[in-house]
């Protein structure tokens, strides 16, 4: 019986690491940054753009605003919840489009890894 229930909470923490949740994307502000209906922003992880005044950062911008702005999005966490400046770490999706993924294989962004949030870095290196 204890086993039963020592794999019963595992699993129950296993399904709250990767849990989704809908949002709509009321602005973007960068290449990997944007913010949701809720007034939170949020980081896309994994990833990374040239940030404001360095070469690239209006093409990525403009390319995540095609993607996403004024759409629903799936977000799904990894591990961390919030960065230190206080943006919901997140993958994002739009119908079946892993948005992350599709930034770096179209050349707007690069890989980024950073301790633990890495579940799906090798996925959206990977061509």
């Amino acid at each position: 019986m204890m086993k039963l229930l020592i794999f019963i909470f595992f699993s129950g923490l296993i399904l709250l690491t990767s849990c989704t949740t809908q949002s709509l994307v009321t602005r973007v502000i960068d290449g990997d940054t944007f913010e949701i209906s809720t007034g939170e922003k949020v980081r896309l992880i994994c990833i990374d753009t040239p940030e404001k005044g360095e070469s690239g950062f209006n093409e990525a911008k403009e390319f995540l605003e095609k993607l996403i702005l004024n759409k629903n999005v799936t977000l799904e966490k990894d591990i961390t919840n919030k960065d230190k400046y206080r943006r919901l770490l997140r993958y994002a999706y739009v119908n079946d489009l892993f948005v992350n993924k599709e930034i770096v294989q179209k050349g707007y962004g690069k890989i980024y890894r950073y301790e633990p949030d890495t579940k799906k870095c090798s996925e959206i290196e990977y061509k």
